[in-house]
């Protein structure tokens, strides 16, 4: 197929999209409805701006080439915009959205461009954003937790490369903690800059039901069997779990692998070694999560409860269930959910505990480092889309609202900035939890391809459901590809 060719089929595309403002019946258009409204007049402008290039393109410059994630012709001069509007797509939290909001509004001052920032709940976000991203609208800067998924959004060239435009500006990629930063690479290349703070994965519990039973946290595994026959004697839940969702069961899983075996089980997992799922270490640690759930540390209806709708927190808060095994945004979670719990000092905090005998460093952490925002390599306005990612991300607001949501920002001086702040203590504590870390490993569901994550998940739920033994769990799981 020739330029000319390309271009008309180019051109008719356009066209039809132009004529069809009636988004397809996918669950994420309830996400694009307000967007769509938008999009009558948007498309429009778009169009004309296309048909000019297009007419420019195919009698001027025939031979042409398109440049890779670019919807102009590579060698036309001046770049072409898109309708003045750069669409921000970000998980739901009322304090963030927010802040970015706050910050949006300055940025749309000072540069005459409308920034948008749409909020979306977790439970669904993935699948939204993967079907976004293969539309022919996608936002322009989007949220996501980067690990395999990212890499695969750079497979299929989703996603703007920010290296050059980092180097350009070296205050912005100074800003952040280098190994959060880093974080955000493939293959050497800058693809996403740090979202939130830094988000170990650490057990919380409730030191009003800890005191009133004489106990402590527990430092080694075996002084959590202990608590689990304790509060279970009590009549209290020993941990709370969203057992619906297999993300949270999967913590008991990564922490209990790299206790036992270190770091290298999961490397091998990542790097699609066979056998790998098969370790001592994996199989031993699917076990002793079976025995978990057989001793009755999540209490019985477990499998029923969901993280999203407070279900496993509101327990905690409430005395129901002693201890949760979450990420650090389980402090920010308490202080929208349950505000005096956090501020009357129930809320405790601790590293997981150790294995004895296990070759892992019982210092390592799993969670971290955090999430990321992207810019979409098919934005018609790339060049403003990284400006507003800069500027969002740098804003004073932005990262103090972080700090006073609770929340690590992946910043440099976030020791410094924490003081003085409501949640200085929490804030220390994980920042250092984290740096002092010989290992931290990207949660796995993230790490992994989104395919093998959802797999994962899904099977967890049926080893802890006792549906699946350890070797059973292994062995789906070395199926996946």
């Amino acid at each position: 197929m020739n330029e000319h060719d390309r271009l008309t089929r180019r051109l008719a595309a356009m066209l039809s999209e132009a004529q069809d403002a009636v988004p397809p019946a996918t669950d994420v258009m309830t996400a694009f409805r307000r967007r769509y409204a938008q999009a009558r007049r948007r498309r429009v402008r778009t169009l004309a701006v296309a048909c000019a290039v297009m007419v420019v393109a195919a009698t001027v410059l025939i031979g042409a080439t398109w440049a890779p994630g670019s919807r102009r012709p590579a060698d036309l001069a001046g770049p072409v915009r898109g309708d003045g509007q750069i669409q921000v797509w970000t998980l739901r939290s009322q304090s963030r959205v927010s802040a970015l909001r706050a910050c949006a509004a300055d940025f749309s001052r000072s540069a005459d461009i409308e920034v948008d920032i749409a909020s979306y709940p977790n439970q669904r976000y993935q699948q939204q954003l993967r079907e976004a991203l293969t539309s022919t609208d996608p936002p322009d800067i989007f949220f996501h937790w980067g690990g395999g998924g990212m890499k695969e959004m750079v497979r299929a060239k989703q996603v703007l490369d920010l290296t050059e435009a980092l180097r350009a500006r070296p205050q912005v990629a100074n800003a952040f903690a280098p190994e959060v930063l880093t974080a955000g690479r493939v293959d050497g290349r800058q693809y996403g800059l740090p979202a939130s703070g830094v988000e170990p994965i650490m057990l919380f519990y409730n030191r009003r039901v800890f005191a009133q039973a004489d106990l402590r946290p527990p430092e080694t595994y075996a002084d959590l069997l202990a608590l689990v026959d304790a509060f279970k004697a009590r009549g209290t839940d020993p941990l709370a779990l969203a057992g619906a969702d297999g993300w949270s069961e999967l913590m008991y899983l990564m922490y209990l692998v790299d206790r036992i075996g270190g770091p290298r089980p999961f490397a091998d997992i990542a790097a699609g070694r066979p056998g790998a799922w098969s370790h001592p270490a994996v199989l031993q640690a699917a076990r002793m999560a079976r025995e978990l759930v057989e001793r009755g540390a999540f209490g019985r209806d477990f499998t029923t409860l969901r993280y999203d709708d407070g279900g496993s927190s509101g327990r905690l808060a409430s005395g129901q269930a002693a201890m949760q095994l979450m990420g650090s945004w389980e402090y920010a979670l308490q202080l929208t959910l349950d505000p005096d719990f956090v501020r009357d000092g129930d809320l405790g905090w601790v590293p997981f505990p150790a294995v004895p005998g296990g070759a892992g460093d019982p210092t390592n952490v799993v969670g971290a480092p955090g999430s990321y925002f992207s810019v979409s390599s098919a934005s018609l306005d790339a060049e403003q889309a990284v400006d507003v990612l800069f500027s969002l991300l740098t804003c004073n607001r932005y990262v103090d609202a972080l700090l006073h949501a609770g929340e690590v920002p992946a910043v440099t001086d976030v020791a410094a900035r924490a003081a003085g702040t409501p949640h200085a203590e929490f804030i220390r504590s994980t920042h250092r939890l984290v740096a002092v870390a010989p290992s931290s490993t990207l949660a796995w569901d993230q790490a992994l391809s989104p395919t093998a994550g959802a797999a994962l998940n899904a099977n967890l739920r049926r080893l802890f459901a006792l549906e699946f033994t350890a070797e059973q769990f292994a062995a789906a799981m070395s199926e996946v590809r």
